[in-house]
């Protein structure tokens, strides 16, 4: 089961972000490549082309036709690269200006009781395991290892994904930060080997309690 998002007009912080974000992406230049860069890499081609065309074969020899090819690979395919760059920062900006126009997002609003954090054992990431009510509980995956922060708290909003994308913040603050209940990341990737791993915002219907004895009870085992 997946949370539900729910959709609120923006706070003024929020609005203050968005508006600081467009403002540097609109500054920013996508590639500063100029004409004569291909020129440049134009003769350079032809040149080293043309030594390792009169000097005996040798370890220059290589070496200048291997610049000579890297030269003329640069202008075949350096042109598309740059279309492919100003193509995604434009795509980005028209998302922005959408967003911000709309002047609304989509939220799920969380009131967790406990929180329970697993820090990363091999390559699966962070993992916080929040307990919303009596035998339910949501998994959060802290894919950007950045929330750590200010989380875990038990008052906060979880953002859907569009805007995540967009401002690199997976949730908004609405409570102090807490201490978490940690769990063993070895406890943890050995449970996750054996009992398969959670999906992003998935809730599942299980005590937390017993989850998270379930957790340790795995601390001892062998990878």
């Amino acid at each position: 089961m997946k949370i539900q998002f729910k959709t609120r007009n923006f706070y003024p912080d929020e609005l203050r972000l968005l508006k600081k974000l467009k403002s540097q992406k609109e500054k920013a230049i996508p590639s500063k490549m100029r004409y004569y860069h291909f020129i440049i890499a134009g003769i350079l081609g032809v040149g080293f082309t043309y030594i390792t065309t009169i000097i005996p074969d040798s370890f220059w020899t290589f070496l200048l036709g291997t610049i000579a090819v890297l030269s003329f690979s640069f202008i075949v395919f350096m042109p598309y690269e740059l279309y492919k760059m100003k193509r995604k920062h434009g795509m980005f900006l028209q998302q922005l200006n959408s967003l911000i126009d709309k002047g609304m997002v989509d939220t799920c609003q969380i009131k967790a009781k406990r929180i329970a954090f697993a820090p990363e054992y091999e390559d699966e990431n962070d993992l916080y395991i929040i307990e919303l009510d009596t035998d339910e509980i949501l998994y959060l995956w802290d894919t950007e290892y950045n929330l750590n922060k200010k989380f875990p708290c038990l008052e906060f909003e979880i953002y859907d994904g569009r805007f995540y994308e967009i401002i690199g913040k997976q949730i908004y603050i609405l409570s102090e930060k807490i201490k978490p209940i940690n769990i063993d990341k070895k406890a943890k990737w050995n449970y996750l080997k054996q009992y398969g791993i959670p999906e992003h915002l998935e809730i599942e219907k299980i005590n937390f309690d017993d989850l998270l004895h379930k957790y340790n009870s795995f601390l001892t085992l062998n990878n």
